[in-house]
């Protein structure tokens, strides 16, 4: 007989468990630590966001309540210095404690990856304005505690994270300039100067998402723009610009081609309040006073008449071909039809400050810094003529509509306004004067951007 002997096969199953077990495990430890590691870097990314956002806040509200803006910035202003490094109010100062308060220690170097940095800039060209503004950068690093890496690797299983907030000053809408075309079509929309005498700008300069024609023999010129470093007169669009043949002088050369066409951001204003009660007052046809609530329509035909400050909301559109208007902290809005003046009547309308006005009329609702305001889809028109005594003063605005401005030789010489509407003609034949004060029109307040 023969003896057949068999290697056992016995303890090879335990073996391969024990292998699979192994690869198991490293699985394992793979998708626990990868998980402890993520859930870390965004906890960490979450107050870095906070953090750089609550020192861009700190920075915002120090420019506001120092009245720094766009048209006085300087990056050596102690001011804007202060809004990024006073303590306990300024963005390092706040961006630090809002860290703490996430248990994550930075301190205000941030070369390490872990800190916070400020920087000012003035000097931007975005191609269609100089851009001024602060930015708030946030670094955090961090270990991640392991459940198993530990076993296999020695080093830390570190994140490091970035968060930036730009903080932008408060800005007078549309960066400054005094007349601005929002429409972008050069058949229909931009702006035109037409008229035998001049047409001088002053504190500001002329903006066109389209196109800028000149006609006549008027002379367009922009004198002492209001800080706007470069593009006083300036159109979007290649070859934007055209005289039409006419003999009168614009100055500076319109610059043409500049590509960004301005954001509904440089120009979002927000709507009146019109609701919750305004009181209704009908048709007004000439009582002499008028006060502010909700009209259907206003017309002004003769006599002299007075505004309290205040809201004005108005359905159907005002008409003004006679007598004397006046008012002072007071806003029109329309939310049809068009503000009609004629060169028969004497107007004088001013509208709030800038900022806040004082009671009453902040009890009255008038926007800060806005004389007539065109609601969005309106495409109306808003008519500003008058005679040499008239004047308007504060934002006239009509994004979906057109402004008109001039007159014949008894009309005013004088607009103290900001006109910014989907198309803007300036004509006439006697000399106009557009006079943009920062202080007397609408303020876009300081805005923040987390920019990553």
């Amino acid at each position: 007989m023969i003896n057949k002997h068999f290697s056992s096969e016995k303890g090879q199953s335990t073996v391969l468990l024990a292998l699979a077990f192994v690869v198991l495990l490293g699985f394992t430890a793979l998708a626990v630590d990868g998980g402890l590691v993520y859930a870390n870097r965004r906890h960490m990314q979450n107050a870095a966001d906070a953090s750089s956002l609550s020192g861009g806040s700190a920075a915002a509200l120090y420019l506001e309540n120092h009245d720094v803006t766009y048209g006085n910035w300087d990056c050596n202003d102690p001011d804007v210095i202060a809004a990024q490094n006073s303590s306990p109010s300024g963005a390092k100062a706040v961006a630090i404690n809002s860290a703490i308060a996430n248990d994550y220690i930075i301190d205000d170097d941030d070369s390490d990856d872990h800190g916070v940095f400020t920087g000012c800039v003035q000097s931007y060209d975005n191609g269609a304005w100089i851009e001024k503004f602060i930015d708030v950068r946030v670094r955090v690093t961090g270990d991640t505690p392991t459940a198993f890496a530990h076993l296999v690797y020695n080093g830390p299983l570190r994140n490091t994270v970035e968060a930036v907030t730009r903080v932008e000053p408060p800005t007078s809408l549309v960066m400054g300039n005094a007349i601005v075309a929002l429409g972008s079509d050069c058949l229909n929309d931009g702006i035109e100067f037409d008229g035998t005498q001049d047409t001088k700008v002053s504190g500001g300069g002329i903006y066109s998402n389209s196109c800028i024609d000149t006609r006549g023999s008027g002379a367009v010129i922009i004198d002492d723009p209001y800080n706007l470093d470069v593009h006083d007169i300036s159109c979007a669009l290649p070859d934007c610009y055209n005289d039409h043949g006419s003999s009168g002088l614009v100055s500076p050369t319109p610059e043409e081609g500049l590509g960004r066409k301005i954001p509904k951001a440089a120009y979002d204003v927000p709507e009146p309040n019109c609701g919750n009660g305004w009181p209704y007052h009908g048709n007004y046809d000439g009582d002499g006073n008028l006060e502010p609530g909700i009209y259907d329509r206003i017309l002004i035909q003769n006599g002299d008449h007075t505004m309290d400050p205040g809201l004005y909301c108005v359905n159907n559109g005002v008409i003004i071909n006679g007598g004397s208007l006046i008012g002072s902290d007071v806003t029109f809005y329309l939310l049809g039809g068009d503000f009609d003046s004629s060169g028969n009547a004497t107007i004088s309308l001013i509208g709030p400050p800038s900022k806040t006005c004082e009671d009453p009329c902040t009890l009255k609702r008038a926007a800060p810094g806005v004389l007539i305001y065109l609601d969005w889809g309106n495409t109306g028109s808003v008519t500003m003529l008058g005679n040499e005594d008239s004047e308007y003063m504060g934002l006239v605005f009509a994004p979906d509509g057109t402004i008109e401005a001039g007159g014949t030789s008894s009309t005013m010489a004088t607009v103290h306004a900001q006109m910014v509407g989907k198309r803007v003609f300036v004509h006439g034949n006697t000399s106009i004067v557009i006079n943009y004060d920062e202080s007397k029109n609408f303020i876009l307040p300081a805005s923040l951007q987390l920019q990553k």
